[in-house]
């Protein structure tokens, strides 16, 4: 399934959980993930104006399992928004025990302009444990010399792990990543089996 696009004032359901990486925030509406947000990042809440501090101050409205639920708005969390919410949780822990779990499997939705969205679309086809440069990936698009423009909606990618950012590698061989280089390095090497270069993020 590729990523659909929504309203940017969408309704959104959210949960937040603790993982290796830190707190993880996922959004979900219409039955759709449309977020999911490391703590720190640099574009948390994008592009929903959602504030790290507003995600962790609202009170759960309802909880499963290890999910604790709520809506910006204080409305009741939809069983649609909440199973959602419950996959990615799901996909989030078998992805950080080292597995390969099928992101296709997941319905994603999301706002962003068509240009955004073309390549976050692009960013599912990079195969679990490789890489490719932000050349290569304007290539795939269609636009080789938006290099830039390309690496600014990476840098904006609002479903980060799902939508395997940080499969995308600078050719000058520099770090960069929304959420941080020790977690960029961290994500690499648990996908590649060789153990985690750094446990520091």
């Amino acid at each position: 399934m590729r990523i659909a696009s929504i309203a940017k004032d969408s309704e959104l359901a959210l949960c937040s959980f603790d993982t290796e990486l830190g707190a993880i925030t996922c959004a979900a509406s219409g039955g759709a993930l449309s977020a999911l947000w490391m703590s720190g990042q640099r574009f948390f809440g994008y592009p929903f104006g959602i504030s790290e501090a507003k995600a962790s101050s609202h009170v759960p409205l309802s909880i499963r399992g290890d999910l604790h639920a709520w809506t910006p708005d204080g409305s009741t969390v939809s069983d649609q928004n909440a199973a959602v919410l419950e996959q990615a949780y799901q996909w989030t822990q078998d992805f950080l025990a080292g597995a390969n779990p099928d992101h296709f499997a997941i319905p994603l939705a999301t706002y962003g302009t068509d240009f955004q969205l073309r390549v976050w679309n692009a960013l599912l086809d990079i195969p679990y444990g490789e890489c490719v440069t932000y050349s290569d990936l304007a290539r795939k698009v269609g636009s080789p010399r938006a290099y830039q423009a390309v690496g600014s909606a990476v840098g904006h990618n609002p479903l980060s792990l799902i939508v395997p950012c940080h499969r995308v590698a600078s050719a000058s061989g520099q770090v960069h990543y929304g959420g941080g280089p020790a977690r960029k390095l961290y994500l690499l090497s648990l996908e590649s089996g060789e153990g985690i270069i750094n446990s520091h993020h």
